[in-house]
């Protein structure tokens, strides 16, 4: 079985250039199928891919992505050498690659998560109709927010959802709370899924494809690969790839 790695965050060889076009772009040439990038949106509807709810760790102003216009943002981040994205940039480069977007939890505003997914299907939506080859899964750790993309994602672009789990949830409730929204993935912590192997072929036998974060350690890379997930999320794909070449010809 195939394995496919994704690159967290687009794999950033140094901080700064995390969730940018260029990181994206590095890792698919090192070796990455595909990559896992954060979005948040801006006080004008923008998706952004941005990890943290503010610029302060990339460019040492505290300015919330939720409360500041992308240009301003772009521009914030640019005066310290960070190449700020917004999904569209992101997905006409990975260019049909897989694609997981997870959504960080909105702040605690009226229709903040409505305003989020509709302006990810939007963007989603004006790609498809331009033609754009799309592989993408949608990704959280807020239930209620990617149970809406699966409600209210046309069938025609080809959504895939997944319950993200924090570390130390039981693989046994990520399922079954996948189950009942619907989803078609779950992304467990990977040291949830060693300590409890028989999970994966659980969700299999339910239809859900598994795809641990973040699995760095080449031991834990090829122990996932035996245990049949679909994906695992990476910061280092070159050294990932190395691990999976490594494996026995019989696993």
């Amino acid at each position: 079985m195939v394995v496919l790695l994704l690159a967290h965050r687009g794999s950033p060889a140094v901080p700064a250039s995390e969730n940018t076009v260029a990181a994206v772009i590095a890792a698919l040439a090192a070796g990455a199928d595909g990559v896992e990038v954060d979005l948040r949106l801006s006080a004008d509807d923008v998706l952004v891919l941005c990890h943290d709810p503010d610029l302060g760790r990339l460019a040492g102003r505290s300015l919330p992505v939720a409360d500041t216009t992308w240009e301003a943002l772009r521009m914030t981040a640019a005066e310290h050498g960070v190449g700020l994205a917004r999904v569209e940039w992101l997905l006409a480069a990975a260019a049909g690659r897989p694609v997981v977007l997870e959504l960080k939890q909105p702040p605690p505003a009226p229709r903040a998560r409505a305003r989020t997914v509709g302006a990810l299907l939007e963007r989603l939506g004006g790609l498809h109709a331009s033609g754009l080859p799309l592989a993408v899964t949608v990704s959280s750790f807020d239930p209620a927010l990617v149970r809406m993309v699966r409600l209210e994602a046309p069938v025609d672009l080809g959504l895939r959802t997944a319950l993200l789990g924090r570390p130390g949830w039981r693989p046994s409730a990520l399922l079954r709370q996948a189950l009942a929204a619907g989803h078609d993935e779950v992304h467990p912590h990977v040291l949830d899924v060693l300590a409890h192997p028989r999970s994966v072929a659980s969700a299999h036998s339910c239809g859900l494809a598994v795809v641990p974060w973040t699995v760095n350690a080449r031991r834990a890379v090829r122990r996932c690969a035996d245990l049949g997930v679909e994906a695992v999320i990476t910061d280092v794909p070159a050294a990932a790839r190395r691990g999976l070449r490594a494996r026995p010809a019989a696993a």
